[in-house]
């Protein structure tokens, strides 16, 4: 089990950030776990990888999606946003009240090689809209992926399952084979496959393994992903096998290609 610390990037922004180094994440290149209470990113590029944003249902904001595909999506406590980046394209998520402290988890998730290059679009999911499985005890929340056969409205990518468990008793989940699975504990403590944890910690689980969490306010992020293959490399927010592909993807956004996207005439945190 590894504690993530609780890191202040600035006055207004902090994070607690998951890493492949630390335990497998499969396709998961990134996890954070962020408060933020003023804009603090401005317009940026991505390629190759989907930036997940699922706003926490007891964050106090929320955050306003924009991107150089025309989108523009308010993303509300317990709302869900898929930016699938493929082959580029520009967002900026800022909250709409500055002040308000959002939580949530932003995470990025490879695509697979041959998906690389696809055609840029977001998905967006309404609070309402996230399939759940409620039992007497618990809550889950399937962001991507398939749980006892309730299916994310999120096309698969390379086989994620992206939960959020709340849990007030005994909860099982059977992780799949082949898999690299993980849980992120975001509020509260118990166990999870008889470790005792408790918020910011993370354990990396067995595949092919039926899984138990418990506690009385435990709340936290279950994922699992097909292995990584290829291993993919970074050039600032571009994420790929090939290194012609990040060459491109540099020219593209250079050029244009990936689109325009105007930064929201608001004061940036520093």
């Amino acid at each position: 089990m590894h504690h993530l610390p609780q890191q202040r990037v600035t006055s207004s922004f902090s994070v607690r950030s998951l890493r492949p180094g630390a335990i497998a994440t499969g396709h998961l290149l990134t996890v954070d776990h962020f408060h933020m209470s003023q804009p603090t990113f401005p317009p940026h590029p991505h390629a190759g990888f989907s930036a997940v944003t699922w706003m926490a249902p007891w964050s106090e904001g929320a955050f306003r999606n924009r991107d150089s595909h025309g989108d523009s999506s308010l993303i509300e406590p317990g709302a869900l946003h898929w930016t699938l980046a493929g082959s580029g394209m520009l967002h900026e998520e800022i909250p709409v009240r500055p002040g308000q402290v959002c939580e949530g988890l932003q995470m990025f998730v490879k695509l697979p090689e041959v998906d690389e290059l696809c055609e840029p679009r977001a998905f967006h999911v309404e609070p309402g809209d996230v399939p759940r499985i409620e039992s007497a005890a618990s809550s889950i929340r399937v962001l991507a992926g398939e749980m006892q056969g309730v299916r994310s409205r999120i096309p698969t990518q390379a086989g994620t399952t992206l939960l959020h468990v709340e849990s007030s008793g005994r909860l099982a989940l059977d992780v799949p084979a082949g898999v690299e699975a993980f849980a992120l504990v975001l509020r509260g403590r118990g166990h999870i496959a008889g470790v005792e944890v408790e918020s910011g910690a993370a354990l990396a689980l067995n595949a092919n393994q039926h899984v138990e969490l418990s506690g009385a306010d435990l709340c936290a992020l279950v994922a699992w992903s097909e292995p990584m293959t290829a291993r993919p490399e970074f050039d600032g927010p571009f994420c790929m096998v090939r290194r012609e592909r990040l060459a491109q993807a540099r020219a593209d956004y250079r050029s244009g290609a990936m689109g325009r996207l105007k930064a929201s005439d608001v004061v940036w945190s520093r």
